[in-house]
């Protein structure tokens, strides 16, 4: 099964809650992964905490391939595992960070990269023959857009691993395998929206307000609201459950408790701010949703095993 979603389809939220400063996104010119004219470049990469956020000069593609983390795009938080996929249109600023520096699994991902003129080239390959320049259109987008789908199977993964190969070997007419494997991706992409995949998408949505959130919609929830005041009675009476009944569900659904989950995750979001800001250590200990500092830095060691300044001395990256 393959589900897809707009990124305005996965949990509304206001614009008026208190975001943290941060560093100008670093831009990703052509120049750095194209080689010389070929239009289309495809790396695999394990993703961790030294890159930071930037967007393209191209439209990316990326699929995660294995392992499980949190995607960063703009202002939103979204959590990815194995079979998520992203269309990343010129100028969307992302980043992908594993669930913590020790995790086990890594987190790595195929990134195919396009020249956005070479997609004009192509939709006129395929003008004088019928529709089949519709299959483009998915790429389309303004800076700041995104596309998400989820490819349960990992039947789409497949199109990835062939075309890296293609790309490392350059055996014969790999470049011909190339454009051929840019356009299955298209056309499976195409075909999805096209069986109303949105559609369904945008009816599980409405109704999740009439029956009360899953247990994996309220997980999305606190990953984009974690640094708010978040309480179980208040997601207990969205979810249509008593405060007790809830945090049983959640605890198996999750495989923690509430409160666990969410400290978690705020450390997570604390965890960026001092890789990627000079903020003050109590600064981000507000911004990461904690009135008490001295709670801040107790949960902090707890979960990453050394304090706030040491992370940010560089302590995480050997973890």
């Amino acid at each position: 099964m393959t589900r897809i979603m707009e990124n305005s389809d996965i949990v509304s939220h206001t614009d008026d809650t208190q975001k943290a400063p941060r560093a100008a996104a670093y831009r990703s010119e052509i120049s750095e992964h194209f080689q010389g004219d070929f239009p289309i470049f495809i790396n695999r990469w394990e993703e961790g905490f030294a890159l930071r956020e930037h967007d393209h000069a191209y439209l990316e593609i990326v699929y995660v391939m294995s392992g499980d983390g949190f995607h960063y795009v703009g202002d939103r938080i979204e959590r990815t595992t194995k079979g998520c996929l992203y269309v990343l249109p010129v100028g969307t600023s992302h980043i992908l960070r594993p669930s913590d520096a020790a995790a086990r699994r890594k987190l790595v991902v195929y990134n195919l990269c396009i020249r956005p003129e070479f997609l004009e080239v192509v939709a006129g390959w395929l003008a004088p023959y019928g529709r089949g320049g519709e299959v483009l259109a998915f790429f389309e987008g303004s800076p700041g857009a995104h596309l998400s789908l989820f490819d349960q199977r990992m039947e789409i993964g497949r199109h990835f691993v062939r075309m890296h190969r293609e790309f490392t070997e350059k055996r014969l007419g790999y470049e011909a395998n190339l454009f051929a494997g840019l356009l299955q991706i298209a056309v499976r992409l195409a075909r999805l929206r096209l069986d109303g995949s949105y559609a369904d998408e945008a009816a599980e949505a409405a109704d999740s307000g009439r029956k009360g959130l899953s247990m994996s919609d309220i997980q999305t929830y606190i990953d984009l609201h974690a640094t708010e005041p978040l309480t179980a009675e208040s997601l207990a009476a969205q979810a249509g459950l008593s405060p007790r009944h809830f945090i049983r569900l959640f605890q198996k659904s999750a495989g923690t408790t509430f409160s666990g989950y969410l400290q978690l995750r705020r450390i997570e979001y604390a965890c960026k701010l001092l890789h990627e800001t000079a903020h003050k250590i109590s600064v981000i200990a507000s911004l990461a949703g904690y009135r008490d500092q001295a709670h801040f830095r107790a949960v902090f060691r707890e979960q990453m095993g050394m304090s706030p300044s040491e992370y940010r001395k560089g302590g995480g990256a050997r973890r």
